[in-house]
């Protein structure tokens, strides 16, 4: 007897929260509010900002990444002639070649440690300049179409009707072409 208390008090519940959401639901559509939903992955993906980011990065940190490599290249080589000729080599050469191995492997993740550190700080500090030109154009929409209310994250459905994204990005690429 109590379990069926339990679904009748349930299902009350749910059938008055579903009352109470669809009561404030129509209240929400007579009060005539306007609401939008911009999509910040879309934005990231396809604002032309994001390319002059992109490009501005790989030139500024192109030259380091290559050398990074160069030295990637240099330590494969030398371990190849470590493992081809450690046979024919003497004990005290195989060591000193082990050791600078071992120098370079460690001058290599250093040097990508501070270069990663470096193109993270960047790109942060170029995303938020980004971020704020966002902002800005979300809320010129806001009160030129006088919106109500603009959501970016968490939402999990919109219908395409309150979606502004293309709007956003139309006036992202606007800004660009102006520069």
């Amino acid at each position: 007897m109590k379990m069926f208390n339990v679904k009748s008090s349930m299902v009350k519940k749910t059938i008055l929260g579903l009352f109470l959401f669809g009561f404030m639901s129509a209240s929400v559509m007579a009060a005539g509010i306007k609401i939008g939903v911009v999509s910040v992955e879309r934005i990231l993906t396809e604002a032309p900002q994001i390319d002059a980011v992109n490009t501005s990065m790989l030139e500024r940190f192109g030259p380091q990444r290559d050398e990074l490599q160069s030295l990637e290249k240099e330590i494969t080589k030398m371990q190849e002639n470590y493992k081809r000729n450690e046979l024919v080599m003497t004990e005290d050469k195989l060591n000193a070649l082990k050791k600078d191995i071992i120098v370079k492997i460690q001058k290599l993740k250093q040097t990508e440690a501070r270069l990663s550190q470096e193109v993270a700080t960047v790109r942060n500090q170029e995303l938020a300049v980004l971020q704020q030109q966002v902002r800005g154009i979300i809320d010129d929409i806001a009160k030129t179409d006088k919106y109500d209310l603009i959501l970016s994250e968490g939402v999990a459905f919109a219908a395409d009707k309150f979606d502004i994204t293309e709007k956003v990005l139309d006036k992202m690429k606007a800004a660009f072409k102006k520069k």
